[in-house]
């Protein structure tokens, strides 16, 4: 549990999320800090970049799956042994990302696998945990613009980037007030919604140089600089978290999704994509 004060304090521990011993001092380490765990995010991931499966290596595909699938399951049973004992029980969140649908993820495949993994574990642990005081949800940030995403990245995938891609802590910002205010269970938090996905779309000409240049370079600020700003600026609300608020379950959303659907298959007809 954690409080808004005037003087914020953040505390941690290294976790090897792999180990189940390492797991449960986190876990100790939480309670002993907090007094309880009302919130706990299974964030931990890796990728090692966009190749053909055969060019991985079998240490690259017992790190990934290792720490994407194995250690959000080692987290996930430490987090519901400990909130299954809290009067005010819990929630805990796994990350989707590219595959949890079960659609296909060339040059990740070892990475899909492993999301599309999670995704069946959540409907798992959804029957598991019907009675419980356990809330088991999914969040998906969508594409960010972090060391995991990059790894292995084209010129050409940057440009994309420029359009869709967002900073953590732009995320964070819509994601978090998301997380601790949820209730039940089942829930899936997105931050890349239909509304943000046909602002992006629609306002592509104006994104194109907006996270790299023409090279592929970087034209962002470093991540010190970035999170300075945010936390000077955490109050500001955009219009696009203004529009996701008040057009969620409403028809506008059904709209959104509409218009998305028929931008992809014109795309896929002919059609060119701004900046590409």
């Amino acid at each position: 549990m954690s409080t808004f004060q005037k003087s914020s304090e953040v505390s941690g521990i290294a976790c090897n999320v792999c180990d189940a011993d390492d797991v449960q001092k986190l876990a100790n380490f939480a309670v002993k800090e907090l007094g309880s765990i009302n919130i706990w995010i299974n964030n931990a991931g890796t990728n090692k970049g966009f190749r053909p499966l055969l060019e991985f290596s079998d240490e690259d595909i017992r790190q990934i799956v290792s720490t994407n699938l194995v250690g959000s399951l080692l987290c996930t049973r430490e987090a519901m042994q400990v909130m299954k004992n809290q009067a005010i029980g819990g929630h805990i969140f796994n990350m989707d990302g590219a595959g949890s649908g079960g659609s296909s993820t060339p040059l990740t495949a070892v990475y899909g696998s492993t999301k599309c993994g999670l995704r069946q574990l959540q409907a798992s642990l959804l029957k598991e945990c019907k009675r419980s005081k356990v809330g088991v949800h999914t969040a998906s940030p969508g594409m960010v613009l972090t060391d995991l995403l990059l790894s292995g990245s084209s010129i050409q995938n940057k440009q994309m980037f420029n359009i869709i891609c967002e900073l953590p802590e732009t995320v964070a910002r819509t994601l978090v007030p998301r997380m601790r205010v949820v209730k039940g269970t089942g829930k899936a938090i997105s931050y890349l919604t239909p509304p943000r996905i046909l602002l992006a779309l629609v306002t592509a000409w104006l994104r194109r140089g907006r996270w790299f240049d023409a090279k592929g370079r970087a034209l962002y600020a470093a991540e010190a600089d970035r999170l300075r700003n945010w936390a000077e600026n955490r109050t500001r609300f955009s219009f696009t978290d203004a529009m996701e608020m008040y057009t969620e379950n409403t028809w506008v959303s059904v709209f959104s999704l509409s218009v998305v659907c028929a931008f992809i298959i014109l795309s896929s007809t002919g059609s060119t994509f701004p900046g590409t």
